[in-house]
C-alpha cells in the first residue's frame, strides 16, 4: 500500500514567497493546491502541475471547498486591513475540513512585541491566538526585514550612480534573504520530526534573521566588491520607508504601516540575530552579499 503525498494548500502563492515556495514543495514530492483570485496568473506563474482553486479570502465557503483533503496549509496574505479576518477565516476553515498542519507567515517579532506600535503587527498576533485556540499543529514564521524587500531599490539606485541612500539612519538589521524563508517554510510544512524536536526543545515562533547585522555604509562596502566601482551611503534623514514610493495613490493603512516598520527599524528593532535558519537547514544563512551578487549582475 503506498502512502499518498501530502497535500499543501498554498494562499499567497503569486506572490515573492509564494513563487520561491511552491516549486520548493514540489520538489519534496508535496502536491500543491493554490488557493487564488486569479487563477490564470498563478497558472502562468506557477506551472501546470499545480492545483488551482479558485476563490477570495473573504468567501469562507470557497475556502472550505479549497480545504477539503488538504493535509497542510501555508498562511500567507498581503497586509491590509482585513489581514486578521481573512487569515482567521482560512484557519477556520482549515480546522474544520481536517487540515493537520498548518504553517503561518508572520510579522517581523518586532513588529509584534511588545503589542500595540504596529498595525501590522497587530493583526498577525491575533491570527496567532487563533491558531492557538483552534488546537491545530502548527509552525509560526516570523522573519526579519527581508533583503528582497528592504534592499531592493539598491539595484536601481546604483544604474543611476555610485550612492546607495539609507531610509534608516546608522541602524543595523540582520537581513532574511526570501530564498531562506522559503527554504525553512519547506521544512516547517513537511518535516514532521525536525517541527517535534523543536517544539519540545524552544516552543514558540520560529524568529528567522540573518547571520550578521548590517548598517548601510557596510552594505555601500559590498556594493564596492561586487561592482568594483566605489560605491558611497548618504543619510535619508527623516525618510521613511513609505517615501519609497509615490504617496499619490498609496492606501494610508499602507503609509502608517511603512512609518511604523520605518520608526522600530530606526530604534535598532531589527538588529538582532537568531540561529534559527541553521538549526533548521543544517547551514549557514544566505548573506546580504548573496543577494547583492544576484541583484547587482
Amino acid at each position: 500500500m503506498t502512502t499518498q503525498s501530502p497535500l499543501v494548500l498554498v494562499t499567497g502563492a503569486t506572490g515573492r514567497l509564494g513563487r520561491l515556495l511552491v516549486p520548493r514543495l514540489q520538489a519534496q514530492g508535496a502536491r500543491v493546491r493554490v488557493y487564488t483570485r486569479q487563477p490564470g496568473q498563478a497558472r502562468l506563474l506557477l506551472g501546470p502541475q499545480v492545483e488551482i482553486a479558485a476563490g477570495d479570502l473573504d468567501d469562507p465557503a470557497a475556502l472550505r471547498r479549497a480545504s477539503q483533503g488538504a493535509t497542510h496549509a501555508f498562511l500567507l496574505s498581503p497586509i491590509t486591513p482585513t489581514l486578521a479576518v481573512q487569515q482567521i477565516a482560512v484557519v477556520e476553515a482549515a480546522r474544520a475540513e481536517g487540515v493537520g498542519h498548518i504553517v503561518k507567515l508572520s510579522g517581523s517579532d518586532w513588529t509584534i512585541a511588545p503589542a500595540g506600535r504596529s498595525l501590522s503587527g497587530d493583526a498577525h498576533a491575533l491570527v496567532e491566538a487563533a491558531l492557538l485556540r483552534a488546537g491545530l499543529s502548527h509552525v509560526v514564521l516570523r522573519p526579519n526585514a527581508w533583503s528582497q524587500v528592504v534592499l531592493g531599490r539598491i539595484a536601481q539606485e546604483l544604474q543611476m550612480g555610485d550612492v546607495i541612500t539609507s531610509p534608516h539612519g546608522d541602524a543595523r538589521v540582520s537581513y532574511i534573504d526570501a530564498r531562506d524563508i522559503a527554504d525553512v517554510a519547506v521544512e516547517a510544512l513537511l518535516n514532521q520530526a525536525l517541527v517535534q524536536a523543536r517544539r519540545a526543545e524552544c516552543p514558540g515562533p520560529w524568529v528567522l534573521t540573518g547571520s550578521e547585522a548590517l548598517d548601510y555604509p557596510a552594505i555601500a562596502t559590498l556594493a564596492t566588491r561586487i561592482t568594483g566601482r566605489p560605491v558611497r551611503c548618504c543619510a535619508r534623514g527623516a525618510m521613511d520607508l513609505g517615501q519609497r514610493l509615490p504617496a499619490e495613490g498609496m492606501p494610508t493603512f499602507i503609509q502608517q504601516v511603512h512609518a511604523q516598520f520605518a520608526a522600530l527599524i530606526n530604534a535598532g528593532e531589527a538588529e538582532s540575530i537568531t540561529d534559527t535558519v541553521e538549526q533548521v537547514l543544517g547551514r549557514a544563512p544566505l548573506k546580504v552579499d548573496d543577494y547583492l551578487g544576484t541583484a547587482l549582475a
